[in-house]
């Protein structure tokens, strides 16, 4: 039977109508899942080989990056909601230098470059609007740069001047932090942000700047009434770290000297945080200065009488004469003072005792003995342990004193003790490195794998869905076969299936009268043809 355009459809129509219900629906899930799969392995391989170029994007930085790769006509993918960019992986760097050369990603908020198309008649409002806009975005922006924080936003309250100071506000701030996941800010860094912002603005002190995270936390910005819980979070701090200095004195010096982990150090200090101030005053007698020296002289003269005398009225009056006092002639007086002021010497001595001086010291020390290894031809045989010597450990115990600073008037102890670490080592001491793991094989095979993946779920699917379900669709019983026979035929097809016919039997009829008439001859071109094959 001829294949015919114009009688196809009826030759399909015919075809679903000899199907079941349950071969029809199998049909459709089959081409529909066809479908489906190939559309989703198309898909992934064409966006398998794009990496991502940046993530978390501002909306204004996605649609210039896009803008800008559009331009240069490299391809590209929108993730994330359209804050995500991915290209091909060996444009990523390229790229990214072409874009941070024109300033992109610029990041949340405006930054200075508001001003650039600054326009005539603008106002004095306007520009300090904008720029304060555009410093809380350059500020947004410097603290996006640290590696725990994904995005910021800075508010920042500028009162207006006055002409009196005490009449002017403080300037504030007020900044909130989206950190990442799974990373957190320590002390420092908080107080880096806050010293950065306060550094920045004008008027604005660091206790005027508050943060808060994501969550609601508040970082800085607090007042706290009380210093005490501070200082004693600070002093066990100090004291931590002064503790890990000095182990790690030890351990290092240790090491060198006997090997890599063969000495455990573990060191406790007790610090003195009182804080004291000592003034003292001390005189010496056998010092003694003139401070001081005045001297004042007066010379007076006087040219008139002067009453003389002792003074009472025998002496005023002169026997024999009634009523005549005696007046004496003319005189000098003179006057001199001397003042000296001396000083005794005094000596005044101030002192401030330092805080976090060690007030006793102990050290634990355990190191590791050495091992003999099995001679050669013993096998089975475990490498034997042997202790150091005592002198060996008097003398790593004097090293560990000088590295510390032993002291034993303040009572410091120290601790060295010899403990095998391990029963039984290796024969092969070199440790192997490690292999890889599956994580890094997938990342550096991740094309090939994609591929692969991609043959194998084609040949299964074929194997075992599409093939079998083909079968089964296939499968017609005997009355469809003779029904689909009866299907309209030409005559020109009819003629030539019955002329095939009747030429099949007739040759049949010769091959059998032939093998009738010389059975032995027959018989022998058959045996000769079997020998041939």
């Amino acid at each position: 039977m001829a294949f015919s355009l114009s009688t196809l459809p009826q030759q399909l129509k015919m075809a679903l109508k000899g199907l079941t219900t349950g071969k029809l629906v199998a049909m459709a899930i089959l081409v529909g899942g066809t479908v489906a799969g190939l559309a989703f392995l198309l898909t992934w391989s064409e966006t398998g080989d794009l990496h991502p170029l940046y993530s978390n994007l501002a909306p204004e930085d996605a649609a210039e990056i896009v803008s800008q790769l559009k331009d240069k006509q490299i391809p590209y993918q929108l993730t994330m909601d359209g804050t995500g960019v991915r290209i091909p992986y060996e444009k990523i760097y390229e790229t990214r230098l072409e874009l941070a050369s024109q300033g992109l990603p610029r990041g949340n908020g405006i930054g200075f470059e508001v001003f650039d198309d600054t326009q005539l008649g603008m106002t004095e409002f306007v520009q300090n609007v904008n720029y304060q806009r555009a410093l809380q975005g350059e500020l947004s922006r410097t603290i996006n740069t640290l590696i725990e924080v994904e995005s910021s936003r800075v508010h920042i309250v500028m009162p207006a001047r006055s002409l009196f100071i005490e009449e002017e506000d403080p300037a504030t701030a007020s900044v909130i932090l989206k950190l990442r996941r799974g990373k957190y800010l320590s002390k420092e860094q908080v107080q880096g942000i806050v010293h950065l912002i306060s550094s920045s603005v004008s008027r604005l002190s660091p206790e005027d700047v508050t943060i808060i995270d994501n969550s609601g936390k508040m970082l800085a910005g607090f007042k706290e009434k009380s210093t005490v819980s501070q200082i004693t979070s600070n002093q066990l701090a100090f004291q931590e770290k002064k503790e890990r200095l000095l182990e790690n004195r030890v351990k290092t010096m240790l090491e060198s000297v006997l090997g890599q982990d063969k000495a455990i150090v573990r060191v406790s200090c007790l610090l003195n945080f009182t804080q004291q101030e000592k003034t003292e005053e001390l005189f010496l007698p056998d010092n003694s200065v003139v401070r001081s020296e005045q001297a004042s002289s007066s010379v007076s003269k006087d040219s008139t009488g002067t009453a003389a005398g002792v003074p009472g009225l025998q002496t005023n009056v002169v026997p024999g004469s009634v009523g005549t006092a005696a007046i004496g002639g003319a005189g000098n007086n003179q006057r001199q003072q001397f003042t000296k002021n001396y000083e005794v010497g005094k000596l005044t001595h101030r002192q401030i005792m330092p805080i976090g001086s060690i007030q006793r010291l102990s050290v634990a020390v355990v190191v590791d003995g050495t091992y003999q290894q099995p001679e050669e031809g013993a096998d089975g045989e475990q490498a034997q342990y042997v202790p150091r010597a005592v002198e060996e450990m008097v003398k790593l115990e004097n090293i560990v004193k000088s590295a510390v600073d032993y002291d034993a008037v303040r009572g410091d102890k120290i601790e060295v003790v010899n403990i095998p670490f391990e029963v039984e080592l290796a024969s092969d001491m070199t440790a192997a490195p490690e292999p890889p793991g599956w994580m890094e094989i997938i990342k550096t095979h991740q094309s090939l794998i994609k591929y692969t993946a991609t043959a194998i779920f084609f040949l299964l699917s074929f194997m075992m869905i599409i093939k079998p379900l083909t079968r089964w669709l296939t499968s017609t019983p005997i009355e469809e076969i003779q029904m689909l026979e009866q299907l309209p035929q030409t005559i020109k097809e009819l003629e030539r299936r019955y002329a095939a016919s009747d030429n099949d039997n007739s040759y049949t009829r010769q091959i059998e009268n032939a093998i009738n008439e010389n059975r032995s001859g027959s018989t022998q071109l058959m045996k000769a043809w079997l020998k041939e094959t």
